[in-house]
């Protein structure tokens, strides 16, 4: 049976996610386990693909998108390939929306870049 719950925009992203993980992860993924964490700058090439981005304001650099089904895209392709993303999920998942939620204006435009760009 033929998933509906992703669309041509969820099914790029996938295959964009699909080809990070190949070039990028899997060759030094047990690296990564064997130390406990993922590189610093594994975050900024995060960042650069926009996967903190997609659900920051475009004000603040982002997307703009109010949906969670991009990072279900990017579960289901990370659990495909047996790897994780480090602490890329509480980055997303925990520390923005509370920073949407709580943060003034001021605080949002001195963190959200940085958060977006995998900085912060």
């Amino acid at each position: 049976m033929r998933r509906t719950v992703f669309n041509e925009d969820h099914e790029a992203f996938r295959e964009t996610i699909r080809a990070f993980i190949e070039a990028e992860v899997v060759p030094v993924y047990d690296e990564w386990f064997a130390a406990g964490q993922a590189p610093r700058d594994f975050y900024y090439k995060l960042g650069e693909l926009g996967v903190f981005g997609i659900n920051v304001p475009e004000e603040f650099g982002g997307a703009g998108l109010d949906t969670h089904k991009f990072e279900a895209v990017l579960y289901e392709e990370t659990a495909r390939a047996g790897v994780a993303f480090g602490g890329s999920g509480v980055h997303v998942l925990l520390a923005l929306p509370y920073i949407k939620m709580l943060a003034t204006e001021e605080q949002k435009k001195r963190y959200l870049e940085k958060f977006v760009s995998g900085e912060e």
